[in-house]
């Protein structure tokens, strides 16, 4: 009989303390947790525009033959010299999230121990646990260059193109010379045209059997043809280069800002390097969106905020990269320092609803229990 009473009292205390665990497991709303003296301090996120861009950069090299190239091809307007050229090929936008120094805040009271901040301070949600993604870090290179061949012309078996005077190839004392040389490959440049076009008309009798072979045939005498005919017309090597460059716009002075530079001759250069052309990034917000997000935010009668905590309605800005006043790229964007900060209720801000934002704007994601 002892031993049933002391088993009993035991399942007892095991349930009671089951009990007591289940009820300090469970998540306290923000007025029952304990007071945090100083309170918490975060930041809200400004919005940066980040520049993708894309450039090809031209080396050319000009024709040994470029006097004749009129003369005996018909070819006009051929470079005489060597050079070098830059084009910006693409532009794109994209947005991230960085601490605004002057929207710093600290959440009083309990209500702290229900922040989720980013790494960084950035105020990322309340009574919920938010991870943001991580910060993405690019590099730039300001010196790159297109790969060149060892021999900018390889040599072409026929004829010994770029010597002045050949001595391996002539009748008694008779040498030929350079212009001599020139009419030599323009002939033969004729002459292969003429086969790469019978054999497109297919007046051969005895052509490859299938189809790959015969493509392949058209493509070797196409590039036999180029390699000739760029001794005349000069021959270009081209290569893609790409940059990442950051800009955070200040929405106080909202003035256009130098995103990078570029030259024609020099390529993409760096924002301090002043031998290349500005490239601005200009924007213009929507005025009216925030006039009215102000007006809507004005606290009404009783209404009041005493927890600290506050969020962003972002701005709708039109982002543009000008260079002069010719227009490269164009987006619409949402911009957290072209907004409004609003305060959270005390009423939304109890423990009982589970708050998102959004990391590089600051606006509210979600709202739920």
């Amino acid at each position: 009989m002892k031993q049933i009473t002391i088993l009993g009292l035991s399942a007892i205390l095991i349930a009671l303390s089951f009990g007591v665990s289940a009820k300090d497991d469970k998540k306290k709303g923000a007025g029952e947790l304990g007071a945090f003296p100083g309170g918490l301090i975060y930041s809200l996120p400004r919005t940066g525009i980040r520049i993708f861009t894309e450039a090809t950069q031209e080396k050319f090299f000009h024709g040994p033959y470029y006097e004749y190239a009129q003369k005996y091809l018909g070819i006009k307007n051929v470079s005489t010299t060597d050079g070098e050229s830059w084009k910006i090929t693409d532009l794109k936008f994209e947005t991230f999230g960085a601490p605004d120094p002057s929207e710093v805040h600290k959440a009083n009271g309990s209500i702290a121990s229900m922040l989720s901040l980013s790494d960084d301070g950035v105020l990322l949600g309340i009574n919920c646990s938010v991870k943001a993604d991580n910060a993405k870090t690019y590099s730039t290179v300001f010196t790159p260059s297109v790969d060149l061949p060892k021999e900018i012309w390889s040599e072409l078996s026929m004829h010994s193109f770029l010597e002045e005077k050949d001595s391996t190839k002539h009748a008694g004392d008779k040498v030929k010379s350079f212009e001599e040389k020139a009419a030599e490959a323009a002939l033969d440049i004729l002459k292969l045209r003429k086969r790469k076009a019978l054999i497109l008309a297919s007046k051969y009798d005895k052509l490859p059997p299938d189809g790959k072979a015969y493509q392949v045939m058209v493509d070797e005498l196409t590039k036999i043809i180029g390699d000739y005919e760029s001794l005349f017309i000069g021959k270009s090597f081209k290569a893609t280069h790409n940059y990442v460059f950051e800009v955070i716009p200040d929405a106080k002075s909202n003035k256009p800002l130098v995103a990078f530079r570029f030259s024609p001759s020099s390529g993409v250069l760096s924002e301090s390097n002043v031998s290349g052309k500005p490239i601005m990034l200009e924007i213009d917000p929507n005025l009216d969106l925030s006039r009215n997000s102000e007006q809507k935010i004005a606290a009404s009668p009783g209404e009041t905020s005493t927890n600290g905590l506050v969020y962003r309605t972002p701005g709708s800005v039109v982002a543009r990269l000008l260079s002069g006043s010719d227009v490269l790229a164009q987006a619409h964007l949402a911009m957290a320092q072209f907004g409004v900060v609003a305060p959270f209720p005390d009423g939304l801000i109890t423990g009982e609803y589970v708050i998102e934002l959004y990391p590089v704007t600051g606006a509210i994601r979600r709202v739920g229990n």
